[in-house]
């Protein structure tokens, strides 16, 4: 059985599969995953903040020293607009529709949603079709991957802090990698190829958090609530990519998946500002939705995306123009060797001997 060149088959299904798998349990025995100890701390939303401290631990490892400028440059542009446009959602649906929004869909639904970014999702396809800057990048996304960024939006719309703590405590481990693995080079090698292994593991946690009926519950709301997500974020992180990094596009647009984390984020809101407590249900609901079809959704627009550009990198590579020196080398050396199967061999070849029969019938 090929269960993993099945599951690769699919653009980023080293973590989406797992958490398809952990969401079916959560939704139908949600018990069997709560049975305590190692079991609940693997396949649970336990393990999640452990599981994104090695990699990010294992990516920063495989970090150059000289790859920061292009990795802040490429992650940190990225991890900007995807604030910039979560704080304007919030702030423009807060300030014209106040807490509760429209069309069914709370504040806290788009604050949480226009932010999210799944950084699980966005290494399967960077593993698939990205170099080492863009994995590099990943630690910098976890930035905006926990639950502090969406309470850090949320907050600012209405005019509250930042916690910069919670910026320190993500990049410790990826700082923590990048200072061993450019220190020894075996340690480098050792942490290479484990970051693959840690993906399915990532997709454990955050399928633990969906309930599949919730987010059918969710409804039409849900599903109008994904499409402004991705039609507002992928034409944006599109251009930011391609205009702005001279990049492809597809690094951006594979960052426009919402976390499964996520799903937490409404209840953690209303604990800090009672206000949203009335929504809390319903903007948890959607935003499992969201989870769900961004999960298939993006990786499929960042391969269709890749897969062009690939076509037309191939279209506009010239021709490998051959020195005229090394034509005629070839040519001699055809020449000298009596190699038939070269044109300048043929040329210049001998006469095959005749065998005795037609010398006999020749005479």
């Amino acid at each position: 059985m090929n269960i993993l060149g099945n599951v690769r088959r699919i653009p980023g299904g080293l973590m989406i599969v797992p958490m398809c798998i952990t969401a079916v349990i959560n939704t139908f025995f949600p018990q069997a995953l709560q049975i305590g100890s190692v079991t609940t701390g693997t396949f649970t939303g336990k393990g999640t903040m452990a599981v994104i401290g090695i990699m990010l631990f294992l990516t920063g490892s495989q970090f150059r020293v000289h790859e920061i400028p292009k990795t802040l440059k490429r992650g940190g542009a990225i991890c900007v607009l995807r604030l910039l446009i979560g704080f304007v959602i919030a702030w423009l649906v807060t300030r014209f529709f106040g807490l509760e929004g429209f069309w069914g869909i709370s504040a806290a639904a788009l604050g949480v949603t226009m932010v999210s970014c799944n950084p699980g999702v966005y290494m399967a396809l960077m593993d698939h079709y990205g170099d080492g800057v863009d994995k590099a990048a990943f630690g910098l996304l976890n930035i905006i991957a926990v639950p502090a960024a969406p309470l850090f939006i949320m907050e600012a719309a209405s005019g509250a802090g930042i916690d910069y703590m919670g910026t320190v405590s993500t990049l410790a481990p990826f700082l923590l990698g990048m200072l061993l693995g450019n220190l020894d080079e075996n340690i480098r090698k050792m942490t290479g190829p484990a970051l693959p292994i840690m993906l399915p593991f990532l997709g454990f946690c955050f399928g633990s958090a969906i309930n599949l009926f919730a987010a059918v519950k969710s409804g039409l709301s849900g599903i109008i609530l994904t499409i402004i997500y991705l039609v507002i974020s992928v034409p944006l992180m599109y251009l930011l990519d391609r205009l702005v990094l001279h990049r492809p596009g597809y690094g951006a647009v594979a960052t426009c998946s919402v976390a499964g984390i996520a799903v937490v984020v409404p209840m953690m809101l209303a604990q800090s500002n009672p206000a949203h407590l009335p929504y809390v249900e319903a903007a948890t609901a959607q935003v499992a939705l969201a989870v769900i079809f961004t999960s298939f959704l993006t990786p499929w627009i960042t391969g269709f995306i890749a897969k062009r550009d690939l076509k037309k990198t191939t279209r506009r590579r010239p021709p490998k123009k051959i020195s005229p020196y090394t034509h005629r080398a070839t040519q001699n050396n055809a020449i000298a060797a009596g190699d038939f199967t070269h044109p300048a061999g043929l040329r210049h070849s001998k006469p095959k001997p005749r065998g005795p029969m037609h010398q006999q019938s020749a005479g």
